[in-house]
């Protein structure tokens, strides 16, 4: 009987020692599950905090990509959609514009693996402003890069870009497809004006041409003037012939904005984002649609009264594009000129960007580097760009001219009797709204305030330590110092604009000469805005600028352009009609 106790006992003692050994297992595996836990579950917070971190900053930059790309397409008046997405580096933005009489509303919504950001901008029609959205805009003639030459932005060209010996461009570079040197077909004669959108009768006109190739239609210019000052966009279509008459549809269209046009009518270049092929043989129209009409804000394209070109005219409608609308003969033809075809065009021997950004688009790459890596690569894409006219007519040119016109012609004692003007050795002077015939000379740390609009008709030289400002009477807009001549800019000259944001002084050349040089900046010399529309700009020896524009542009030895954003948005005191503004940027 005790046996049999002992034997129970001992297997009772068995149990719990077993138990207490199994509590003991689990108290430590707890005690180390929670250890370890404790260790992890930081690491793991630290690790998908990063990852949201990553995430959301990739929706924000994908958010605020698809505001630029709505702000750049509203404030260049290319064709958008109210909907539309856009994937940056696998991430969608999904943008939505909204219109509220001159006003629009951009909402960019980025969203990575649903970590959304987005961002919210409004865009207001404002009145004379120059839009230049690039740190340099050239023409057909091309850029050239050496010796380290340095653009701080993108650079839009209608001609090669050609770079050397360390050139670098630090955001993007893009190269249009060439046309020829002169127009496929043109009839250039004009004798008379002619005024439409003036009444509701004549709100729309066209003339129409005959395609003599089976090509793309690369650029088209009207002859073309503003009475008054109309506000509205003209869009210019491009349509088949129906019945020697436009056809509704158009095959393609873009707009001419007030902006680029003057009261002086002048050649007026567009071109499109998606280029029509014509047929050789076949009748087209270009047609200029209206929204609206006005007795007193209107528009001018000149015409030959003659009505001189064989088998075409030009018809006028009060609602071109529906409907079966009647055309009307205007009594002549329209003046106008048309590119068809194209030239190749290449960026050369330059270094776009760096690791983390650059793009490059041309028809051709050779010896190009871009986004860090050479050509051929993703960023360097092979393309066929549309063009980008030059922002400034020479009509709004002339505008320009009989404001500083106005004001008077410089003769004794201002100017000499030739008519030239001059300040040397720290001499003070102010000057504008005036026409100065002969040449004007700012030396040796001599200081020329503009008071208004100056047009110089001869050289203008501005040298040695020299200072060029605006008049604070100027305030947030912009002035215009021009030569119908050659301009040189030379040892560390200074430009400054009234002292309020927003404010600059351009130097532009109206002299027609695409093969040389118009505007010559050297030494050091500091300006912010260079415009040469029928000729080069030349920068050398780390001469410095905001904005460049010109027919063709050279850069060496250290130049060097920083593009502002402010620029975007560059009102003059005078000239120019109408652009869009940004004036709200932010997050919600």
């Amino acid at each position: 009987m005790r046996s049999m106790f002992f034997r129970v006992a001992a297997k009772i003692t068995q149990r719990q020692d077993g138990q207490a050994v199994l509590v003991t297992v689990v108290f430590l595996a707890v005690v180390l599950v929670v250890t370890l836990g404790g260790i992890t579950l930081p690491l793991v917070r630290t690790f998908q905090s990063d990852r949201d971190i990553l995430k959301s900053a990739r929706s924000y930059y994908a958010a605020e990509s698809g505001s630029e790309d709505a702000a750049y397409r509203i404030s260049q008046f290319k064709h958008y959609s109210p909907n539309y997405n856009l994937t940056i580096d696998d991430v969608q933005a999904a943008v939505t514009i909204t219109e509220n009489g001159s006003n629009k509303a951009v909402e960019s919504r980025g969203d990575d693996d649903e970590r959304i950001r987005t961002l919210s901008a409004s865009l207001n029609l404002t009145t004379d402003q120059v839009h230049f959205f690039y740190g340099i805009q050239i023409g057909d003639g091309g850029l050239s890069m050496n010796n380290n030459a340095l653009v701080n932005g993108n650079v839009y060209s209608n001609g090669n870009i050609i770079g050397s010996n360390g050139a670098i461009i630090t955001g993007s570079a893009v190269v249009a497809g060439g046309i020829t040197s002169e127009p496929s077909i043109e009839w250039a004669t004009h004798d008379a004006d002619y005024f439409f959108a003036n009444s509701s009768a004549n709100r729309d006109v066209a003339q129409s041409f005959i395609a003599n190739a089976t090509a793309q239609l690369n650029r088209t210019s009207v002859y073309l003037g503003k009475v008054g000052n109309p506000t509205a966009n003209i869009t210019v279509r491009i349509t088949a012939d129906n019945g020697n008459k436009p056809a509704n549809s158009s095959l393609v269209t873009t707009v001419i904005t007030p902006s680029m046009v003057g009261v002086t009518p002048s050649w007026i270049n567009v071109s499109f984002s998606a280029p029509p092929n014509l047929t050789s043989g076949s009748k087209y129209w270009i047609l200029l649609d209206n929204s609206s009409f006005s007795a007193t804000n209107y528009w001018n394209w000149r015409k030959d009264s003659t009505d001189g070109y064989p088998n075409n005219t030009a018809k006028y409608t009060s609602a071109c594009c529906s409907g079966n609308p009647t055309w009307t003969d205007v009594g002549g033809d329209l003046a106008f000129r048309v590119w068809l075809g194209g030239t190749n065009t290449k960026i050369d021997g330059l270094i776009i960007g760096d690791t983390q950004q650059g793009l490059g688009k041309a028809n051709m790459f050779v010896n190009t580097t871009i986004h860090g890596s050479s050509c051929p690569n993703p960023y360097c894409v092979v393309d066929n760009p549309p063009r980008e006219e030059l922002p400034i007519s020479a009509g709004v040119i002339q505008d320009w001219r009989d404001l500083a016109a106005a004001g008077g012609t410089c003769g004794p004692p201002v100017c000499d009797t030739n008519g030239n003007y001059s300040l040397n050795n720290n001499a003070v002077g102010s000057l504008g709204p005036i026409r100065v015939p002969g040449s004007l000379a700012v030396n040796n740390g001599s200081r020329l305030t503009i008071t208004g609009t100056i047009w110089v008709g001869g050289v203008i030289s501005l040298d040695n330590n020299s200072v060029i400002q605006l008049d604070a009477g100027y305030g947030p807009k912009s002035g215009v110092i021009l030569t119908d001549s050659t301009a040189s800019v030379n040892n560390n000259v200074q430009f400054y604009g009234s002292g309020q944001s927003g404010s600059y002084v351009m130097l532009l050349s109206a002299k027609d000469a695409p093969a040389s040089v118009t505007i010559n900046i050297n030494n050091n010399s500091e300006g912010v805005i260079y415009y040469a529309s029928g000729g080069r700009l030349y920068l050398n020896n780390n001469a410095l600028a905001r904005e460049a524009v010109g027919y063709g542009i050279s850069m060496n030895n250290g130049a060097t352009i920083t593009y502002e954003s402010g620029l975007q948005n560059l009102f003059f005191s005078s000239g120019p009609g109408a652009s869009f503004q940004i004036n709200r940027w932010e997050e919600i």
